[in-house]
């Protein structure tokens, strides 16, 4: 890792220019980890700013305050919420101000941290100045600043604040005219204070907030491709209006009499830089707005991204100013009032600074009560003999600063410094707060549909459907709206029955794929535009696409004006995109709270972040037992669920076998074997009980003490809630890929996914869609059927799997003879089994099983459709798609040195089959 000894960088670079950057983030772990005075050191930061939002979340994800709590609670068993809050901030507050001392006392200016009143004193001048003096007074540091937003009401209680000599952060301030009044009341203050030297005081200005609301009111308005600008313009010129008056307040007569006197100016923050919207670059607001005497204070994911691929050139914030007044001039014609863009963004500010808070105060009641009722953790890990290694894996990933690292986005924790594909996919780190924004333009247009639409239908494959099924089948639709079906079978009965299900008229068709080429995919989509354009002359109306930036998608959605498109971050994958637009705007529109769901996941965030070391990192201390158990042998990965929490597996599965099946390495996860007693399974298994709290059935937790008590590793995980899902989808992601480390591959890649696919196309130019070297048995010819059964049987391994993979019409029906053939497997082999639909898995498993451990043997199983389908605007059916499929699939495995066995099947013999496989 580069230090300030060795290396320099963006960060530092633009100290050099007279800016300071400020990190938007504080907790315990923060100081008690180091990462601070790192920060300091290596990339000259100069301060900090509390968030309540971070503070709620480090509580709630993590345990890092429970020892504080507890002992609060031993001293006083009655401490409110509040109280507790106050103490534990004071606490925090102080550690940050004594590390930043140093910088303090050379700069005078710099080496301060901010604490804000409470957000409900907002529109209180008294209140905010009784307060900011209390917290003052508690924390005790010169190098104190007090947050007091500039409301009208604040603005009095900022000027007298700064008389009595407290430093001030002013924030939530978004217009040259709040710039104004806040600029003024510091000349007032100071002058009216005794001493006007030593008084540090900062403008807050916000950034991004003005650009997202102004891009809302130009797509309103049909202006979004009228314009010759964006609201990243008009932020970045609003920013350096305010920073030209800066100029002329604070050099020039204003301050003249106040500068005479040792006083310092007061510094423009620009705030809110980070970037909303993945189509722009995650630095835009850092490298638009570097000046003399100007603070940022960005997120840690921010400066980790402008520390990697950040450009300084120079005093940016006063680059063409007359392009910044032009731009204003010209949103004023096109009918977009900015002080009402300002003035409704103060308004919401103070909102969304109130709801932190309150959820902070909540969480630490929940915490409160946890802890006095001694609670069991939500997570508890049974690894016997095992735990040592996981212990080691702990300290040596401690001493090796393997969060930072991981969060600095360094590839060398799993390969080389160029490796594709690693860098560049790492974004779903920091979801949970990047999506927060577009959360609510997702959720604007869900409510804006529901009336339309009794159905709603995803059409994708592997990451870009997966989670919108899961979201599907765990939760039940708000009232009044629709239901969410995914389609992700070719088989044409499939499809065809889909589409006679549907009041066609009434269904909104969700298209996803990243990268808007995925084949079923764009199948499905051309069978349905054509079905609706038969009902409608404006079919677009009833699709939405799900895709990233620049896709071939996007082109389509644009070309036949579908109703919504929603754009992805590019650098997060698809089996990592569960809280992009792919997850999200499914669950939106069957009324989830997706802002709870991000929630959740934020907490999980926390309990992972960069500055929470191993062994005290949740994902970490997953990711070291699944990377450990697998390494000793246990790398079948079984899930077992409460009813609720079924469908569960099925995203995990995906999620566990692209990512490590790789190198002939790879953990195998289990996702649809019944549970049964240790009698059942050898010494590869682990198993993972998910269940939602209430939800546990005695005879399930009676199966898993025998198996724990039979020496099987046993990770139990409770849920209260249904939207605690979405913390369980990042503490696995996080735990996946710290996974990856200790097996030593690539968690990001699928090196082995393309050689179906060029196989299927092959087999699409043959005849009938089928290759010359598939070798298929018949059910119903039970001679040839033992034989082949036996031999195929005859070579599996102790130590592997069994694989189904089914190339039929998924229905219950089917799905309960499916189960009923992977138990008997399990049964007479003692092998794990896996089961999958075709060609759902090739987008899931697929990559296990070509490029994971060699020990796999597969059952193809294959049908002769009803229908044929064919595909408007191709000159293929969906029959011959999946038929393509199905053969390149067992071609593939072929070239993978893999032991297939292929059956067709109709509706009567699956039930034949297993039993064929219980007489051997």
């Amino acid at each position: 890792m580069p230090t300030a000894q060795t290396a320099d960088t963006p960060t530092r670079a633009v100290r050099a220019e007279g800016q300071s950057l400020w990190l938007d983030y504080i907790r315990r772990s923060l100081m008690e980890s180091g990462q601070l005075e790192r920060l300091v050191e290596e990339d000259a930061l100069r301060g900090l700013t509390s968030n309540p939002a971070i503070f709620e979340k480090a509580i709630g994800g993590s345990s890092e305050y429970d020892d504080a709590i507890t002992a609060f609670l031993t001293e006083d068993p009655s401490m409110d919420a509040a109280t507790i809050y106050e103490r534990l901030a004071v606490e925090d507050i102080r550690r940050a101000a004594d590390t930043l001392r140093p910088v303090y006392e050379e700069t005078g200016v710099d080496g301060v941290v901010s604490l804000e009143v409470s957000p409900h004193l907002a529109h209180d001048t008294e209140g905010t100045i009784e307060e900011a003096r209390r917290l003052w007074d508690a924390v005790g540091r010169p190098n104190l600043m007090i947050k007091v937003p500039a409301t009208e009401e604040g603005i009095p209680a900022i000027e007298q604040l700064l008389s009595e000599g407290i430093n001030v952060n002013v924030t939530l301030m978004f217009s040259l005219g709040h710039y104004e009044k806040v600029a003024q009341a510091y000349l007032r203050g100071l002058r009216r204070a005794d001493d006007p030297s030593g008084i540090v005081s900062v403008a807050s200005f916000f950034v991004s907030r003005v650009a997202r609301e102004v891009d809302t009111r130009l797509d309103e308005r049909g202006l979004t491709d009228a314009v010759d600008f964006d609201g990243s313009d008009v932020a970045i010129a609003n920013a350096r209006m305010a920073y030209r008056r800066f100029e002329e307040i604070f050099h020039g007569d204003d301050f003249a009499d106040l500068r005479e006197q040792g006083a310092f100016v007061q510094r423009p923050l620009w705030a809110s830089t980070s970037t909303k919207d993945p189509t722009r670059s995650d630095v835009l607001y850092v490298e638009s707005l570097i000046g003399e005497q100007t603070v940022n204070t960005i997120p840690p994911d921010t400066l980790d991204a402008f520390r990697d691929h950040g450009t300084v050139a120079g005093q940016t914030v006063t680059d063409d100013l007359d392009r910044a007044e032009a731009v204003l001039r010209r949103l004023d014609e096109v009918g977009i009032d900015l002080d009402d863009v300002t003035e409704t963004l103060q308004a919401r500010g103070v909102e969304k600074f109130a709801t932190p808070f309150d959820d902070l105060m909540d969480v630490l009641e929940e915490k409160r009560e946890e802890i006095t009722a001694h609670l069991p953790d939500p997570i508890s890990l049974h690894l016997h003999e095992h735990e040592t290694a996981v212990a080691e894996r702990l300290d040596a990933w401690r001493e090796d600063d393997f969060a930072c690292r991981m969060w600095r986005r360094d590839p060398t924790l799993w390969a080389d410094e160029d490796t594709p594909e690693l860098t560049n996919r790492l974004g779903w780190l920091d979801l949970p707060e990047s999506m927060q924004e577009q959360a609510a333009e997702i959720t604007a247009f869900a409510d804006s549909v529901t009336g339309d639409f009794d159905d709603v239908v995803v059409l994708g494959m592997g990451g870009s459907s997966l989670a919108p099924d899961v979201f599907g089948r765990v939760f039940d639709p708000a009232d009044g709206y629709p239901d969410v079906t995914v389609l992700d079978s070719t088989h044409p009965d499939a499809v065809t029955a889909l589409a006679d299900d549907l009041a066609l008229e009434r269904t909104l068709f969700v298209v996803a794929s990243k990268s808007g080429t995925t084949t079923e995919t764009l199948s499905f989509f051309r069978y349905f535009w054509d079905r609706v354009s038969g009902l409608t002359d404006t079919p677009g109306d009833h699709f939405v696409a799900n895709t990233d930036p620049g896709s071939n998608l996007e082109e389509i959605a644009e070309d036949r004006d579908f109703r919504a498109v929603f754009r992805a971050p590019t650098d997060v994958g698809g089996r990592y995109s569960a809280l992009t637009p792919f997850g999200l705007v499914p669950a939106a529109l069957m009324g989830v709270d997706i802002e709870q769901l991000l929630d959740r996941a934020w907490a999980a965030e926390a309990g992972s972040d960069f500055c929470v070391a191993a062994p005290n990192n949740s994902g970490l201390e997953l990711g070291a037992a699944l990377g450990e158990l697998a390494t000793a042998g246990r790398d079948k990965v079984t899930f077992v669920t409460s009813p609720t929490l079924e469908a569960f597996p099925a995203w995990q599965e995906q999620l566990i076998a692209e990512s490590t099946g790789k190198d002939d390495t790879g953990i195998v996860p289990v996702a649809d074997e019944p549970l049964a007693g240790p009698g059942a399974y050898g010494e590869d298994r682990v198993f993972v009980y998910f269940y939602l709290h209430g939800e546990q059935d005695r005879d399930t937790i009676e199966t898993l003490s025998a198996l724990d008590e039979a020496g099987h590793p046993v990770i139990s995980v409770r849920l209260d809630d249904r939207y605690d899902l979405a913390r369980e989808m990042y503490r696995w992601e996080m735990g996946v890929a710290a996974a990856g480390a200790v097996l030593g591959i690539h968690p990001f890649n699928q090196p082995n996914v393309e050689a179906a696919k060029r196989l299927a196309r092959e087999a699409m130019q043959a005849e009938n869609g089928t290759g010359s070297d598939t070798h298929t048995v018949a059910a119903d010819d039970h001679d040839v059927l033992e034989q082949e059964l036996a031999d195929w049987l005859g070579t599996a391994d102790e130590t592997g799997y069994l694989g189904v993979q089914a190339y039929l019409p998924p229905s219950d029906e089917t799905t309960a003879a499916l189960t009923d053939l992977v138990t008997a497997l399990r049964d007479t082999t003692g092998c794990a089994t896996t089961l999958g639909y075709g060609p759902r898995f090739l987008h899931s498993t697929g990559q296990l099983h070509k490029g994971g451990p060699p020990n796999g043997l597969f059952l193809q199983l294959v049908d002769t459709p009803d229908a044929t389908g064919p595909v408007p605007e191709t000159d293929y059916t969906f029959e011959e798609l999946i038929a393509a499929q199905a053969t390149g699939d067992h071609q593939a495995l072929r070239e993978a040195d893999r032991t297939v066995l292929r059956v067709r099947v109709d509706d009567d013999s699956l039930g034949d089959l297993a039993e064929a496989i219980r007489a051997r």
